[in-house]
């Protein structure tokens, strides 16, 4: 499934989608001044990535610009050999178990702008690669109309 969503938007950038105003670069998807911007973090106490991320990246990220502009939901499992079920989710994120089909990769990240899936990958090495600079694109093109 990561490898759809990956190929999706390598497709997207590269079919000449172009950076107008209102679409995030890359996905085609409209962004509006009033979009919500989410970040779901799934992770687990027995998984070794999920630790270090939440220890490191996860403290640098709580304390940056970026947080004041996004709802940061977090799951952690006791274990990552269990699925993620939708209890595991606060009542107003149960949209999310449907829209973003989180399997069992730990860590994974999943953006949504207005409840729709932008981009979900698993692995603590792509939050540098390619989560954080998403995020900062759509909050810098979110921000940038309100000017």
């Amino acid at each position: 499934m990561n490898r759809i969503i990956l190929m999706f938007a390598a497709v997207m950038a590269f079919s000449g989608c172009a950076a107008i105003s209102g679409l995030i670069p890359g996905y085609g998807l409209d962004l509006h001044k009033d979009s919500k911007i989410t970040l779901v973090y799934l992770g687990a106490r027995d998984c070794h990535f999920c630790n270090q991320w939440e220890e490191n990246e996860q403290q640098k990220f709580l304390s940056s610009e970026e947080i004041k502009h996004i709802v940061f939901l977090k799951i952690v499992r006791d274990t990552f050999h269990r699925n993620l079920q939708i209890e595991d989710l606060p009542d107003d994120f149960k949209w999310i178990y449907e829209s973003v089909k989180m399997d069992n990769s730990t860590p994974t990240f999943a953006v949504l702008v207005d409840k729709t899936l932008v981009l979900k990958i698993a692995g603590s090495n792509n939050w540098d690669k390619r989560v954080m600079p998403l995020l900062t694109d759509i909050i810098e093109k979110k921000s940038a109309m309100h000017d």
